[in-house]
């Protein structure tokens, strides 16, 4: 199920993204640049499937996580273990999934 976005929760995710690129791209991290890649391309999806614009965004460092949080909790959404995964735990048919695994990477990403 696609649950609706606010333009400020949009905006983390912005924020995040470009984040995690620059943050890849300075420690030449193969693996962060994939997941970078991976919440890059949810970011504009739901930018797409929204009525906002990518130049109505604000570009920061700091990133205000409370509209993901928000997000998270209000569609009751749980993250995966990544310590105990099994590759059938995400079904890559189910946007709910999909959109899962993206917010998973998010949370541990910016909890360190």
């Amino acid at each position: 199920m696609v649950y609706p976005k606010s333009f400020e929760y949009i905006n983390s995710i912005y924020s995040v993204s470009e984040s995690v690129y620059k943050n890849a791209v300075e420690k030449k991290d193969n693996r962060l640049i994939a997941i970078s890649a991976v919440i890059t391309n949810y970011f504009n999806k739901i930018v797409k499937n929204s009525e906002f614009e990518i130049k109505d965004l604000q570009k920061s460092d700091h990133i205000n996580l409370v509209p993901f949080f928000e997000y998270v909790s209000l569609n009751n959404i749980e993250f995966y273990d990544f310590k105990n995964i099994k590759i059938e735990d995400v079904n890559v048919t189910k946007e709910s999934d999909l959109e899962r695994f993206v917010l998973s990477h998010i949370y541990y990403l910016t909890q360190n």
